[in-house]
């Protein structure tokens, strides 16, 4: 009885300070669409947490098996197993650093699929795990070229890897955590790892011209990726359209944002032996991409600038959204105080997480629902 009347309580305030919809609009299949966000919010899902669990991450793992829809979470750790709509913490699996079955100490990117774990582990291999903890594979990761400077294969950006468990190819990202000027010779960003024939295998592309203006800047020399239907899509944060690389084919599509932007580069400022980088936080940035795979489209994140209210700056952001025939449909806008930019996807609708959480116990994720 607690319980039930702990989210009777937590809904009731979303639906006052969110105005969430139980009858969401659904976008006309002809023609581009634009509007608030939150007029697409079907209901929130309440996950449970254990006294060892700080925050929830805004990606969670959808995954079916034996019929059963469950959720997944890592962190700190420690995967998380949640029951599915129903949101009951199942069981915690805790996973070793150290030792046969040891992940490493320091873990740049996870990724947790239907046939087991990928972790990007201590900046020297990728791991392959069950969902038990136990380390089934190893593939270490490849020597770049001297313009690449140094490495930083992860998981940032809301970039995530992607495994085709058809194929037994895992595509794993280099990322720059700021953009060198040797770094725009440079091509191999991506890379699939085929675990039946242990080859790493470069996918390249080349950041364009213009990025010279954005060197040093932790924010406008990030690139994101997703791969959909066999094609990469290539999301640069000051660049309007999206770089597309299918098979031998590159080429470009809009994906612009339909409201003016303004893209102004942040300082570098050396503190000691340290370069300290400050990107300027109310510069416009495309920041990543969420693929929807059952409603068969691609959120393009972006945040236009901000605006204060009550002494507090909040992001001015949006979703552009595109089918998978990479044409443009729509854009919904929305603010960082109200529910996190990145989320995943299940068959009953998209996910993102929450901003204010009125409980310890429990944290929420409003379901957003529109079919093209």
């Amino acid at each position: 009885m607690v319980i039930f009347d702990f989210r009777k309580m937590v809904y009731c305030f979303a639906v006052v300070v969110f105005s969430f919809s139980c009858s969401p609009k659904n976008p006309k299949s002809t023609g581009f669409f634009t509007g608030d966000l939150k007029e697409y919010i079907v209901d929130t899902l309440y996950l449970e947490k254990d006294t060892l669990t700080k925050s929830l991450p805004p990606s969670l793992a959808y995954v079916k098996s034996n019929g059963e829809e469950y959720l997944y979470a890592f962190v700190n750790y420690r995967l998380l197993k949640y029951s599915y709509p129903g949101g009951k913490l199942l069981s915690v699996q805790e996973f070793e650093k150290e030792g046969p079955d040891g992940i490493g100490t320091w873990i740049a990117g996870h990724l947790i699929t239907e046939d087991g774990m990928f972790f990007i582990s201590d900046n020297k291999q990728i791991l392959r795990t069950d969902l038990k903890g136990k380390v089934l594979d190893r593939m270490g990761l490849p020597e770049v070229g001297e313009e690449r400077l140094s490495s930083n294969f992860n998981t940032m950006n809301g970039n995530s890897m992607t495994w085709i468990g058809s194929e037994k190819k895992l595509i794993v990202l280099d990322v720059p955590f700021v953009l060198k000027e040797p770094n725009l010779s440079y091509g191999d960003w991506i890379w699939f790892f085929d675990f039946e024939s242990k080859e790493k295998i470069p996918t390249s592309f080349k950041y364009p011209e213009e990025y010279k203006q954005f060197l040093d800047d932790p924010e406008l020399g990030v690139y994101s990726h997703k791969y959909v239907s066999g094609k990469h899509l290539i999301n640069f944060p000051a660049t309007d359209s999206l770089l597309i690389l299918e098979g031998e084919k590159k080429f470009w599509v809009d994906g612009k944002s339909s409201e003016p932007l303004t893209f102004e580069k942040g300082k570098v400022e050396p503190q000691g032996e340290w370069m300290v980088f400050h990107p300027n936080l109310n510069s416009s940035r495309y920041k990543w991409m969420i693929h929807d795979p059952y409603r068969k489209i691609i959120l393009r994140h972006i945040v236009l600038g901000t605006e204060e209210r009550k002494d507090l700056k909040f992001n001015k952001t949006g979703f552009i959204i595109l089918d998978e025939h990479l044409e443009k449909k729509g854009e919904l806008f929305f603010t960082n105080e109200m529910f996190s930019g990145s989320g995943f996807a299940t068959p009953q609708g998209l996910y993102l997480k929450l901003i204010p959480q009125l409980s310890d116990d429990y944290e929420g994720y409003v379901r957003i629902r529109f079919d093209l």
